[in-house]
C-alpha cells in the first residue's frame, strides 16, 4: 500500500482539522486548538474517547456530523467493546473503506480465482457481512454469502456443497467449526485458506483449527473498527498480531498514558487513530482501547509502511488478590486437553457476601469425565497461583468448572463472539 510521511499525513490531517470545525461536536471540542501544522501541533489535538463518539453520533445526535443525513450508510461497531455505538460513511467514503480492505485482502493471496465464503453474520447494522461482500466484488473473485445467521450445521452443509477455497469469519466460528470436525470427521475438501478478523487468534486456536479443519494458510484480514475502518494489514511475512499500518489510510499513534508521551519501540501503548479519508463524521485521535506494541524494525517484504503488533483489549486482564491474570493463561490450559475441551469458554467473576465465586464455562464435543476435569484444574492452579491461593485462603469461596455442549455458551446476536470473560464486580 502506498506510504505517506508523518508530515504528508499531518498536512492531510490539518484539512480533515478544518472540517470538523463544521460540527458543533468539534467546534466545541477543540475552542482554542490551532490547526496543527507540525507534529508537536498534532500532539496537542484532544484525545477522542468512545464515550464521546456514543454521546455525539447520529441516531443519539447529529452533533459530530459536518453534513446533513443524505447520500450515507449507517454502520455499529458491533458493541464487543461496550454499548454498541452507530457511526455514519458516505457512500464515496464506504467505498473508500472497502477499497483498502480489498488490497489487505489482495495483499494476501485472495484472487478472482476463488470461491469465498461469507460467515460473518448480517444484520443488526453490523458492517462485516456488507463490507466482505463489496471487497470481494472488488476483487472479482465469487462469493459465497452463506453468512453465521443460519445453524452451524447448514454452514457445514453448504461449505461442503459449494466447495469454497477461502472462508472468512470469526476466531469464534472457525474454532466451533474445528470442534464439529474433530467430533464429526469431516474436512473441506477445497479450503486453502482461513481469514479471520473482529478478535485475536491466539497460537493454541489457530493449531487446533489447522489441525481438524485440515488447512494450510490462515490469515488475519485486518485489523479494523467500523468507528475508524482499516488500521492495519499482514503480508506473507508478517507473524500472528503483527500488522502493516495503512499510513495513506490512518495516521497512527501509539500513546504511553501513563507517561503522557509516545510508547517506545518495544514498549506497550494504546493506540489512537485518525482516518485521514473520512470528513462527514470525523474521526481524530481516536483512543480505540487496544494495547500495542510499535516495532521499529522494517519488514522483509519491503513495504515502508511501519509495523505494529497487538497486545491484546485494554482492560482484558483482570485483577485477584492485587495481581493481574491474563485470560491467555487460561486459554493455554485449556489447549493441554485437546481431546475433550474447546477454546471457546467464558469465565464468570462475582462477588458473593464479600468473597468471589468463579464459574468457568467451556464448551466441548466429547465431555470429560469429573478425573480429566480435576486434572484440568490442578493444572489451572499451577499456573494461575491466584486461584488456587484464594480457594486456600476462602477469598474465592466457589470455583465451579462446567462443561457445556458445543455452540451453547451465549454469542453476542450481532457479531457472533464469545465474550470470556464476564467480570460481575464490575458495575
Amino acid at each position: 500500500m502506498k506510504y505517506l510521511t508523518l508530515q504528508e499525513q499531518i498536512e492531510i490531517g490539518a484539512q480533515l482539522f478544518q472540517e470538523s470545525l463544521k460540527s458543533e461536536f468539534y467546534a466545541q471540542k477543540y475552542q482554542g486548538v490551532k490547526v496543527p501544522q507540525s507534529p508537536n501541533d498534532w500532539f496537542s489535538i484532544p484525545v477522542l474517547e468512545r464515550e464521546e463518539i456514543y454521546d455525539n453520533s447520529f441516531p443519539r445526535s447529529k452533533r459530530m456530523l459536518t453534513r446533513p443525513i443524505e447520500d450515507m450508510i449507517i454502520i455499529s461497531t458491533g458493541g464487543s467493546s461496550g454499548v454498541a455505538r452507530y457511526t455514519t460513511y458516505t457512500h464515496d467514503e464506504w467505498n473508500s473503506f472497502v477499497e483498502t480492505q480489498a488490497d489487505a485482502m489482495r495483499i494476501l493471496g485472495i484472487t478472482s480465482a476463488d470461491r469465498v465464503a461469507n460467515l460473518f453474520i448480517a444484520g443488526h447494522f453490523w458492517p462485516s457481512f456488507l463490507g466482505l461482500h463489496d471487497c470481494i466484488k472488488k476483487i472479482g473473485a465469487v462469493h459465497l454469502p452463506i453468512s453465521a445467521n443460519i445453524p452451524p450445521e447448514e454452514i457445514v452443509s453448504l461449505c461442503m456443497e459449494f466447495e469454497p477455497t477461502v472462508m472468512v469469519s470469526l476466531p469464534t466460528l472457525f474454532v466451533f467449526l474445528a470442534d464439529m470436525a474433530q467430533r464429526d470427521g469431516f474436512r473441506f475438501k477445497n479450503l486453502r485458506m482461513i481469514q479471520y478478523a473482529g478478535e485475536g487468534l491466539s497460537a493454541q486456536a489457530e493449531a487446533h483449527i489447522r489441525k481438524h479443519l485440515n488447512v494450510q494458510e490462515i490469515k488475519s484480514g485486518a485489523y479494523t473498527s467500523a468507528d475508524a475502518g482499516l488500521m492495519g494489514y499482514q503480508c506473507d511475512h508478517c507473524p500472528p498480531g503483527v500488522y502493516h499500518v495503512p499510513s495513506d489510510f490512518q495516521l497512527v499513534e501509539i500513546m504511553n498514558f501513563e507517561t503522557g508521551q509516545y510508547a517506545r519501540d518495544g514498549e506497550v501503548g494504546e493506540i489512537l487513530v485518525t482516518n485521514l479519508r473520512r470528513s462527514s463524521t470525523p474521526i481524530i485521535r481516536y483512543r480505540v482501547g487496544d494495547a500495542v506494541i510499535p516495532i521499529g524494525e522494517k519488514c522483509v517484504c519491503g513495504d515502508k509502511n511501519p509495523l505494529i503488533k497487538l497486545a491484546g483489549r485494554s482492560g482484558q486482564d483482570f485483577k485477584i488478590g492485587g495481581g493481574f491474570i491474563s485470560m491467555q493463561d487460561i486459554e493455554e490450559t485449556i489447549a493441554q486437553f485437546p481431546d475433550f475441551l474447546s477454546l471457546n469458554f467464558q469465565l464468570i467473576l462475582e462477588d458473593v457476601e464479600n468473597k468471589m465465586r468463579i464459574e468457568l464455562h467451556i464448551e466441548s464435543g466429547c465431555p470429560p469425565d469429573d478425573r480429566i476435569i480435576l486434572d484440568f484444574k490442578n493444572k489451572l492452579f499451577e499456573k494461575i497461583k491466584e486461584f488456587r491461593i484464594g480457594t486456600e485462603k476462602g477469598y474465592i469461596s466457589d470455583f465451579v468448572i462446567q462443561i457445556k455442549d458445543l455452540g451453547v455458551l451465549p454469542r453476542s446476536p450481532i457479531t457472533g463472539k464469545v465474550k470470556k470473560l464476564e467480570d460481575k464486580r464490575v458495575k
